[in-house]
């Protein structure tokens, strides 16, 4: 299947399929890079409240 193809498939998707779909690639393309997936990494281990934020906090960063 070509990119191209995907892209076609992927635009018939329901809006949050598309969604989820976006937050996975984002997450993908941050874990190739070294420093953001040592951070990513470092945080998912604390504890520390400082490294993490509220389910409204991030609902409201996504509306932005």
């Amino acid at each position: 299947m070509s990119v191209d193809q995907i892209k076609t498939e992927l635009a018939r998707l329901p809006l949050k399929q598309q969604d989820e779909l976006a937050t996975c690639l984002s997450h993908l393309r941050n874990l190739r890079t070294p420093k953001v997936r040592r951070e990513i990494t470092r945080r998912n281990a604390s504890r520390a409240a400082r490294d993490w934020i509220s389910l409204d906090r991030l609902k409201k960063r996504w509306e932005k």
